[in-house]
């Protein structure tokens, strides 16, 4: 009877959008102290309402930029030099975005390994100050990982105070990490930037660290940022993928840099079909790169799920990715650290995929890991601080470790080797491995 369930189930979730909503206590690192000296801060960043955000371009030769603003015509220059001389004038896109507002949204590219950049953008009409960043080398580079920071989760998101203590604790992270890797090539975020998909509150506080005015993010759509534009609306993605089912949100998209290739799923869609059409295009545009690496918000392997758990997501996104050969999945959602063995079929192998979910990254959530994890866990903890994770390309391996930020203690590390890349895979295969899968979960 179990086994008929558990069948049904499949089914339902085929044809289902599935939605979990999870409830925990926060908790944070940074200090009382810490959070009366941020206290002043809060109002200028409430009252800066052009922020702008650096995303990763479509290499690593590139850097996309967008904000918002009220008036056309805005403008956005680079130059070598602080002083902005000889700076190039760049082609700004306007689109309408959220509220009526507009999202300028700006590519530089040919940008040269090593060297530093400054740029400058209207706010409004008004040219900003000079910010500045520097283009990373693409051999044995870093790459920093966080999810949830969801500005707004720690209590009533209509209050102030708790506004103010998740960005503290999300600020508090950034630097941290930023002082342990001050030459991370980007930042990837997991998803749920906020609480709310629509708020532009929340959205300045998310983009409030400093560092982020020199640190492109790879941002993913998770369950909180789905239901809104706001998150296309100044997140300018790369290589967007057509999708049938696309959220109000946008899609999937992907990127390469060095010898990898990073793809951003929306799991929010479950559709089979548009996640293979992601992961196809950037496989076929990107067949020879070493490193496959997908973020995704849901985790497939979470260590909220037992073994007797059945999982709608692992059953349709980790079916792709054997049939892809992705060397590593980058997820978030149940505010808790778990890592899995190497996974193939939906049991541990020699050769597959590792699936590691992180916590909240502000401190705003965290949930409880079950009394016993499943057997495809190798390491989870719940600490109750946030974590961060940085991932080292190198090549031979893929050098992960987890650390906690009132400490700065490594709480996880391990190695991922290469899989065996193939350009391509049929219906014929992906139907071979949804019923390995399956079974694995059924028997």
């Amino acid at each position: 009877m179990k086994k008929s369930i558990k069948i049904i189930s499949f089914i339902l979730a085929v044809i289902m959008l599935m939605s979990i909503s999870v409830f925990a206590e926060s908790g944070y690192a940074h200090t009382d102290e810490d959070l009366n000296l941020f206290y002043p801060k809060w109002q200028s960043i409430q009252a800066d309402n052009t922020v702008i955000s650096l995303t990763p371009g479509k290499n690593q030769g590139e850097i996309n930029f967008c904000w918002l603003s009220e008036t056309e015509n805005e403008e956005f220059r680079i130059s070598e030099n602080s002083t902005m001389s000889e700076a190039k004038k760049l082609e700004v896109i306007q689109l309408d975005a959220i509220d009526g507002l507009i999202s300028n949204n700006v590519s530089a590219t040919n940008l040269e390994e090593g060297k530093t950049y400054y740029y400058t953008y209207t706010e409004n009409g008004v040219m900003s100050s000079p910010e500045s960043f520097t283009v990373q080398n693409d051999e044995n580079f870093t790459v920093l990982y966080i999810s949830d920071a969801q500005i707004g989760r720690s209590g009533d998101e209509a209050k102030e105070e708790v506004l103010v203590r998740d960005t503290c604790g999300w600020n508090f992270t950034v630097d941290k990490m930023m002082k342990k890797y001050p030459d991370a090539a980007f930042l990837i975020s997991g998803g749920d930037q906020f609480q709310s998909p629509d708020s532009l509150v929340q959205m300045k506080a998310y983009l409030s660290p400093e560092e982020l005015r020199s640190l492109p993010v790879a941002n993913t759509i998770g369950n909180h940022d789905d239901d809104s534009t706001l998150y296309g609306d100044i997140f300018n993605n790369p290589n967007e993928v057509f999708e049938l089912f696309k959220s109000e949100a946008g899609t999937g998209y992907f990127y390469t840099y060095g010898d990898v290739l990073f793809i951003t799923i929306n799991s929010e869609n479950t559709s089979l079909t548009d996640t293979k059409r992601v992961i196809s295009n950037a496989v076929k545009a990107h067949p020879d790169k070493k490193w496959r690496v997908v973020t995704m918000h849901r985790n497939p392997y979470s260590a909220s799920l037992s073994d007797e758990d059945f999982s709608d997501i692992r059953l349709l996104f980790s079916s792709l990715y054997d049939c892809y050969d992705i060397d590593l999945v980058l997820s978030g959602h149940d505010h808790l650290y778990s890592r899995t063995k190497v996974m193939y079929g939906g049991k541990a192998s020699d050769e597959g995929t590792v699936y590691l979910q992180t916590s909240s990254a502000s401190g705003s959530n965290y949930d409880p890991l079950p009394e016993e994890t499943a057997s495809f866990i190798v390491s989870s903890f719940d600490t109750r601080v946030p974590t961060y994770t940085a991932l080292t390309f190198g090549e031979e391996t893929i050098s992960v470790s987890t650390y906690r930020t009132d400490t700065d203690e490594v709480v996880d590390s391990f190695e991922v080797e290469d899989n065996v890349s193939d350009s391509e895979a049929n219906i014929f295969t992906i139907l071979i491995a949804l019923i390995r899968t399956l079974f694995s979960m059924i028997f």
